[in-house]
């Protein structure tokens, strides 16, 4: 599998997970809060930072009469689309201050986009990826024109089939697109039962590019369960306070609690190590076993298991070389306890 990197940060299956802290839109215009979410996640040392450019409430229609319903900690509640979106939107100088702070941090970022407009000011603005919403996975306009931007693409494949996905990578790839896909469960939050997370080797599999996964589960270890199955990337809300009433935070992770999930990762990760046993420090092999007279053996006896025992230190043969001498006649009296000696037997 080929590495995709996000600016400095390498993806795949030879570096350590990748950690994307996504503040979303949950920062409702209020661009110093966004500024301030950058600042703490900075502070934790997560490698990339993530936001959404919606700069255009048209990208939802005026008359639509479409109901969205999200869970809070409290409960349900049901919003209007559009109403959702004009409360959220930011205008592109409002994420220009943003971008502007990731630079001054020194901190990549991505964006999901959803229109042309927006694609074009990301690359201006020195982002490193780009990110298709799971609901843009058929919007192949958008997916051509994200891939010749000559930023890597990811694509949120939730709640989509496999051919959808399919079709999606085929156009970016024929722009040249570096691809990498996140494995998206779906409703937010996500029951553990629903997160199948296996799929993250088929996805391996079957399109040969890293595997991330946009995390919406309320809780921490099934986070830590997806690097065991070997996501090279994990994308996790962040916020301030994870029980107010506002969209999608119900499964984000407070800031608070942001660099120790960060470690855990990370340690996570390193404990999947090699494919095979390596031995990285001194053997002691003082306690592995040696062969022994479990009583007193004269010269001619044959050595079993009647005879002879097993203890260590491993002064005289070693146990692995039992086979070799089982039913073989001693060459000399061995005294009871004594440890039986290469040469007090034909090997």
């Amino acid at each position: 599998m080929k590495t995709v990197n996000l600016g400095p940060v390498p993806v795949g299956d030879a570096h350590p997970v990748v950690l994307i802290a996504e503040i979303g839109t949950f920062f409702n215009q209020d661009v110093e809060l966004a500024r301030h979410y950058l600042a703490q996640i900075a502070a934790t040392g997560v490698p990339v930072f993530k936001t959404e450019i919606l700069h255009d409430a048209d990208v939802c229609l005026k008359s639509g009469n479409l109901q969205y319903t999200f869970t809070h900690a409290g409960g349900k509640k049901a919003e209007d689309y559009r109403a959702l979106i004009e409360r959220k939107v930011v205008p592109l100088s409002g994420y220009a201050q943003i971008f502007a702070a990731c630079r001054e941090l020194k901190m990549p970022f991505i964006a999901s986009v959803y229109d042309f407009e927006g694609i074009d000011f990301l690359v201006k603005e020195g982002g490193v990826a780009v990110k298709i919403a799971r609901h843009n996975i058929t919007h192949h306009p958008l997916i051509a024109h994200a891939a010749r931007s000559g930023l890597p693409v990811i694509f949120d494949a939730g709640v989509v089939y496999l051919d959808e996905l399919s079709a999606a990578v085929r156009v970016a790839q024929r722009e040249g697109a570096e691809i990498i896909i996140n494995h998206h469960p779906g409703a937010n939050p996500t029951p553990p039962e629903r997160h199948h997370l296996r799929i993250v080797q088929t996805y391996k599999q079957t399109f040969d590019v890293p595997v991330g996964l946009s995390c919406h589960y309320r809780g921490d270890e099934l986070l830590y369960a997806a690097v065991g199955v070997g996501v090279n990337m994990i994308e996790k809300g962040v916020v301030d306070d994870n029980t107010r009433v506002e969209q999608d935070v119900v499964s984000a992770l407070n800031l608070s609690d942001l660099k120790t999930f960060h470690q855990k990762l990370l340690n996570c990760s390193a404990a999947l190590g090699e494919r095979t046993p390596q031995i990285t420090e001194p053997r002691d092999l003082s306690t592995r076993k040696g062969l022994v007279a479990r009583k007193p053996i004269a010269a001619g006896d044959k050595l079993t298991l009647d005879n002879v025992g097993f203890a260590w230190p491993p002064v005289g043969i070693n146990v692995e070389q039992w086979d070799a001498v089982s039913g073989k006649a001693a060459i000399r009296a061995i005294p009871a306890g004594e440890p039986v000696q290469s040469g007090d037997v034909n090997i």
